[in-house]
Order: structure tokens, then C-alpha cells, then sequence
């Protein structure tokens, strides 16, 4: 019977964690939908895109951790990085420990638009959240700040040195077009 009542919690939690997964998928698209035309105006790649969620996160990083994290060549990156820092989102600096080696940072204005795409879509939460009443808006606050501390710990456990020494012992893979949704 212990064993039956613990299969049952398990098969509910999985059912729960399934429609917690359709509803968040459902928010995505609605949110995506809506935050195209703010995206548009971004003007960039989905990998320039990546690039600078990489580097907002990891504050610097070498070249070839960016190249690892997209899955391209060294060439590819290099690509584009030059058009991310002709736009002055990104600068390129020589390693202190290492001239040879080529770090990258977001400027002032590669953080602003970062989060400029981080946003785009967050504006458009007001109008569902405004026909929620003040419980309903505790408990929605409460679901994403557990949701939000389980992310942190979960991402916690990314360490950026780990996919820059992953990059340095393999050889990504080519592509045949440096900005390609990789």
C-alpha cells in the first residue's frame, strides 16, 4: 500500500510539473508572439542574441568559450563578434594572463539592449495580470518566486570555465553560415 501511495505522488507530481510545463509553454507563445515586433527593431541574430546572453552572464569570456557555447568555429564567432562590436555591443580585449588569447564583454550598450530583449515581451503582462485580484496575484508571485529559485539553483551549477575548457579539448563543428539559428 506504501508502495502504491508512493507511485501515486510520484505520477501526480509528474502530471502537475506537465501542466505547469503547457501552461509556461502557452505564456511563451503568447509573450514571443507579442514581443516580435520589439525583437524586429533589435535587429539581430539569433546568435548575436546568445552571444550577449552569454556574456551578460558570464561578464567576460574567451573567444573560444563563445564559440563552444553557439557550436560553431572559431571563424563563425569571429564573425559574429566583429558585427557585434561594429554595433558597439561588444568589446574585444587581449587576456592579461595571456596576450594571445581574445576576451569579450558587453559595453554599456550591449547590456541596455540585452535586456532591452529581455523585456520585450514583459511589457505585455500587465493587462493579464490586472484582471487577477489581490490573492490571486500573491499566489502568481509566489508559484514564480519558487519557479525563480529553483531556476537559480539549477543554474548555479553552470560554470562558464567549464565550457571554456570543453572548447579548448574539441573542435566544433563548421557552419556554413556564420549567422545561422545555431
Amino acid at each position: 500500500m506504501i508502495r502504491d501511495t508512493k507511485q501515486e505522488l510520484i505520477e501526480t507530481k509528474q502530471e502537475l510539473i506537465g501542466q505547469i510545463a503547457d501552461e509556461v509553454e502557452f505564456l511563451n507563445r503568447v509573450y514571443h508572439v507579442e514581443a516580435l515586433e520589439e525583437w524586429q527593431k533589435i535587429d539581430m541574430t539569433i546568435p548575436q542574441i546568445k552571444t550577449l546572453a552569454l556574456l551578460e552572464n558570464a561578464g567576460s569570456m574567451r573567444m573560444s568559450g563563445i564559440a563552444n557555447y553557439l557550436g560553431g568555429t572559431m571563424s563563425a564567432t569571429t564573425s559574429i563578434i566583429d558585427r557585434l562590436v561594429d554595433k558597439d555591443l561588444i568589446e574585444r580585449d587581449s587576456d592579461p594572463n595571456d596576450r594571445r588569447l581574445v576576451m569579450c564583454r558587453l559595453t554599456n550598450a550591449g547590456h541596455r539592449t540585452i535586456t532591452r530583449f529581455w523585456r520585450a515581451g514583459t511589457v505585455r503582462v500587465q493587462p493579464f495580470l490586472d484582471g487577477l485580484d489581490l490573492e490571486e496575484l500573491e499566489i502568481v508571485l509566489a508559484g514564480l518566486g519558487l519557479i525563480r529559485r529553483e531556476s537559480e539553483a539549477f543554474y548555479e551549477s553552470f560554470n562558464v570555465v567549464e565550457l571554456e575548457s570543453e572548447a579548448e579539448n574539441s573542435v566544433p563543428q563548421a557552419q556554413d553560415d556564420p549567422e545561422s539559428d545555431t
